[in-house]
Parts: structure tokens; C-alpha cells; sequence
């Protein structure tokens, strides 16, 4: 072991002391308001020794800082992005550490794009699994990451089930612009350029430079307001592809204007948002799988926040966007001149096709704080951000139609792949619960259902399921021509793929399954030796802990 992962895993371990010891260990933090934590306006943020600073966090730069303070940002400078530096510090703490334990990155002093920039540039900001209780309160175990993410999935859970599915929502607080940091700098007309901040080239087969997580504002006569998140390549100081990605609102948006006879649109980028109005905008929090009609996302943010997202007016007037943000990009796009943009590394895994026809936005003006932070996606490499929001809505709507839900995963080191734990109680509930994700979910190609003692969030107990319970002839189910997520690589045409549906759960007699199906092991060894385990650990905890 390198001495510089060492020192890392010693900050972890401190990490998860400080997470136990400091404010409840979160678990009495909710997702209402605490004290209003101070900004940090430098490239520097606090160390271990001071203060903690606790959500909710208004600005990215005190995320960072909770994150540092917490040991789970590894800082790096001098970084030559243009030799892929960035990238290849990202793969190696995957590779060292896993998707769910690498720590956030600071870069600092960076050459991109044949510039050399102060930075920082940050990125894997909530990859590791102690954001999610970090972002939203919840019990945290020292010893067991796995069991801290079901925790606040769970806790999560229990809030949409009081609430009867509606995330809570506190509407967003207008300030005058004088008093929002992100008016601090502005620019107009030829004074921008674009590549004056340190958007990356994530890997060498993209297209140039892109910016990657921005909330990208859209507005719409009968859909009102609305931010998401897609790829935008930068192709000049003023001019900035859009992808709107099919089946996403932002698209919807477009085609109605479209249709209205309009020629452009307006358009907003807010960069470097804070931590909970990122996860709005670059997941499906909140669904609109049957709400069609407006949905005030920055009321959801300050919902899972438990307070008011302070907003300030675009100079445009088009817009309420995050004012404590770091940048904000305004313009026009044109829905009818489209150029060619891409090929960009996605979030599968693979290098996305070029598109031949994408939107081309114009910026009109740029507004920014000082020495503004850009947030960097290394897409396809890491987690992009805390999915137990997510987790705990699909689990919340599977139970509405099967309570015999137990859980429910999307791995995110394995786009395509869901699973499903139930507590099978007929024959047959194999397949019948895992069709409407089948069906109505374009991520969700391959759908295994597993019985109640098989942990969902341990892949290795998946595929045990596969291996020793699963029967293709009598527990499987194809299903032909749904709607494909636009970037699967597998997708024929781009638009249309097939699933497969399977029935990992013990098959009764009723389902031709054999009439006595043999116990596991460990459960005839743990229900016959229930001490045995905890006997030993004590006997050699030197040799039995890590």
C-alpha cells in the first residue's frame, strides 16, 4: 500500500469517528434548517480543526469544506489535463478505493485547453457513500458504509410514506442582486470567453472541452420552469452546444417551441450549484412520471434542503436561478440551425456517438463570482451523485402496486441492470413485479428479482441468486421494442431496445421448481452456532478487523 493511500484510509477512519461523534453522528440532523454555515471565498477550505460545518450547505465551496473537514477530499496540484491527469487520478481511486469509498478531488494550478488555470476544479464531489447521510441526515455506522446508505434510504423512506409520495418543497427566496455573489463579475457581448474558466476535455476521444454539470434552465408556456442536466461542448468563446437528450423535458421544451413556430428559445447555465440543487437537477428527483405539468424544482430543493434556495433574477429577467452559485451562462439556443456536436465519454461506460444535428447556444452574458470553482463530471467513472432519493421513491411507488417490495438497486458500475428484493408470497410475483420497471423504466434493461435474504446492494449476492436459483426455461421473460435510454450503447436504432426480466427467486413446485429447495449454509451454520462469529472476533479482533 502507497503511503498516500494510507494516509487517505487514516482520514477515512478519522472521517467516520468525526461523522459518529460530531452533531449526533447526523442522525439528528434533518432536512430542516441549520445554523447558516460562513461562506468560503478561496481556493483554500478549512481544515479538520476547525469548526464543522453542518447542512444545510448554501454554496459548493461549503460542501467542499464539510467534505475536507470530514477527510473525504484528496487535494491535487499542478494537474496537466491536456495528458488526461485528471482522468487518470479519478481511475485509479475507483480502481483503489471503489465507486462508493473514493474521496472528492480538488485540482488546483491546472493546465486545460493549452491554458494553465488557478482552478480549483472539483468532481466526485458525492461519490462517496458518507455524503448521503453528510447531505441528509440519517444514522451513521463506522464500520459498515453499506449499512449508513440503507439507513438514510430508509429514513428517506419513511418521510415519502408520511408524505404520501410528495417530497416536500420550500419555495426559493428572492434577494436583490447586489447582495447575490454571483453577480460579483459580469460580462457582456465579446467580453466573454467561455474558456476563461477550466471546463475539461474528459477523455481523449471527446468532441473539446465540455461543460458538464450544468443546471441547464428552459421555460415553457404550459411546463413552466425547468433545469436539468446535459452534456454542452464548448466550440467557441461564445458558442456552446446543447444536448437535450430525447424524453427528457428540456427536449419536450424545444419541440413545443418548435411547434409554436418559434425560431430560439432563452436559456440559462448555472454552474457549480449547491449540493441538493444538484442532485434535482441531475437525477429524477422529483418524477414526472405522472405529473405532467409544471413542477417548481428549486421548491423541491429547498424541500430536501429544509431551506429556501436563496434566488437571484437573471439579467435577462428569464430566469430565478441559484445566487449562490459560481457561474451563470445566458443566452439564446436555436432550435432550428443545428450543427453536429460530440462524440462525448458517457455515463455507460462508452464513448457516445457524435450527433450530426444538436442546439447551438449562444451566450449573451456571463455572470460569475470571483475566483469562481467549476464542479467537473468524470462521466461514466464515478457516482455522480447520493442516489438514496431516488432508491427510496422507487421503492416507495413498487410497494404502492407489490408490498411485497423489500428493496430495490440500480448499481451505477453497471448502467442497464436493476434488481428487485421481494418477499415472495405466490407463484409467479417473480415476473409480475418486475415488469412495470420493465416496461416504463428506458434504464432499466435487465431486471432481476431476488428473494428477501439476498442483499440488493451486494452484486455478488445478486449473481449468487442468478447462479444457484434462477431457471432461463421456466423464469424468464423478454420483452421487445420499448423505449431505450437515448445513450444505451446497445440500442439498434437509438431508440429501441428489448429487456429481459429475471426471476432469481426460489421457484415453488407451482412455478416447476423442485419440491424441496436446500437451505444456505450459512444460515443452517449461523441458526445452529448463533455465537460463533462474534466468539472469534473477540478471541482475534487483531486478525479478524480491518
Amino acid at each position: 500500500m502507497t503511503s498516500e493511500k494510507s494516509d487517505l484510509l487514516n482520514d477515512l477512519q478519522v472521517t467516520r469517528r468525526l461523522l459518529i461523534n460530531s452533531g449526533a453522528a447526523l442522525a439528528a440532523v434533518p432536512l430542516a434548517a441549520c445554523a447558516d454555515p460562513a461562506s468560503t471565498q478561496e481556493n483554500t477550505v478549512a481544515g479538520p480543526a476547525a469548526k464543522l460545518l453542518e447542512p444545510p450547505f448554501d454554496s459548493i465551496r461549503d460542501y467542499v469544506t464539510a467534505l475536507e473537514q470530514r477527510g473525504l477530499l484528496q487535494r491535487f496540484d499542478g494537474i496537466n489535463q491536456d495528458n488526461y491527469e485528471g482522468t487518470a487520478i479519478m481511475y485509479r481511486l475507483i480502481d483503489e478505493f471503489g465507486l462508493r469509498e473514493a474521496p472528492a478531488v480538488m485540482f488546483t494550478n491546472l493546465t486545460a485547453n493549452g491554458r494553465t488555470y488557478p482552478g480549483p476544479v472539483v468532481a466526485n464531489l458525492q461519490g462517496n457513500l458518507l455524503s448521503e447521510p453528510l447531505l441528509l441526515g440519517g444514522e451513521v455506522d463506522p464500520e459498515n458504509l453499506k449499512a449508513t446508505y440503507q439507513n438514510v434510504t430508509r429514513r428517506t423512506l419513511a418521510m415519502l410514506e408520511e408524505r404520501q409520495g410528495v417530497w416536500a418543497e420550500i419555495e426559493p427566496h428572492e434577494i436583490p442582486a447586489e447582495e447575490a455573489v454571483i453577480k460579483q463579475v459580469r460580462l457582456e457581448g465579446d467580453e466573454i470567453d467561455v474558456l476563461a474558466f477550466p471546463f475539461l476535455r474528459g477523455n481523449p476521444g471527446d468532441a473539446g472541452p465540455y461543460i458538464n454539470t450544468a443546471s441547464v434552465f428552459t421555460r415553457d408556456p404550459d411546463l413552466g420552469v425547468n433545469f436539468g442536466t446535459y452534456r454542452c461542448q464548448i466550440k467557441g468563446p461564445r458558442k456552446i452546444m446543447i444536448n437535450f437528450e430525447g424524453g427528457q423535458t428540456g427536449i419536450k421544451m424545444v419541440d413545443a417551441a418548435r411547434k409554436r413556430g418559434e425560431t430560439s428559445m432563452p436559456i440559462t447555465l448555472v454552474i457549480g450549484q449547491d449540493p441538493l440543487t444538484w442532485v434535482v437537477s441531475s437525477s429524477r428527483i422529483p418524477s414526472r412520471i405522472r405529473n405532467r405539468g409544471p413542477i417548481d424544482e428549486l421548491s423541491v430543493a429547498g424541500g430536501l434542503r429544509g431551506k429556501a434556495v436563496d434566488v437571484v433574477r437573471t439579467e435577462s429577467g428569464h430566469f430565478l436561478v441559484p445566487a449562490n452559485a459560481e457561474i451563470v451562462i445566458e443566452g439564446t439556443v436555436d432550435i432550428v440551425n443545428l450543427e453536429e456536436e460530440g462524440p462525448y465519454h458517457e455515463m455507460y461506460g462508452y464513448l457516445g456517438h457524435k450527433k450530426e444535428e444538436n442546439y447551438v447556444m449562444t451566450a449573451q452574458t456571463v455572470t460569475h463570482r470571483k475566483d469562481p470553482w467549476v464542479m467537473n463530471s468524470f462521466t461514466g467513472v464515478v457516482r455522480e451523485y447520493i442516489t438514496s432519493l431516488q432508491r427510496a421513491e422507487n421503492i416507495y411507488n413498487l410497494r404502492k402496486s407489490f408490498p411485497q417490495v423489500v428493496d430495490y438497486e440500480s448499481p451505477h458500475d453497471s448502467q442497464g441492470l436493476v434488481y428487485i428484493s421481494i418477499k415472495k408470497d405466490a407463484p409467479g410475483q417473480g415476473l409480475e413485479v418486475a415488469r412495470p420497471t420493465a416496461m416504463f423504466n428506458p434504464l432499466a434493461r435487465v431486471v432481476i428479482v431476488v428473494d428477501d435474504d439476498v442483499d440488493v446492494l451486494d452484486s455478488s449476492a445478486v449473481r449468487f441468486a442468478i447462479g444457484s436459483r434462477w431457471q432461463p426455461a421456466l423464469a424468464s421473460e423478454i420483452i421487445e421494442n420499448r423505449r431505450a435510454f437515448p445513450l444505451d450503447p446497445a440500442s439498434p436504432d437509438r431508440k429501441t431496445t428489448s429487456k429481459i426480466i429475471i426471476d432469481a427467486t426460489r421457484q415453488w413446485p407451482e412455478e416447476g421448481g423442485p419440491k424441496i429447495y436446500q437451505r444456505l449454509n450459512r444460515t443452517v451454520f449461523e441458526e445452529a452456532a448463533p455465537d460463533a462469529i462474534a466468539k472469534v472476533l473477540a478471541k482475534w479482533p487483531d486478525k479478524l478487523n480491518k
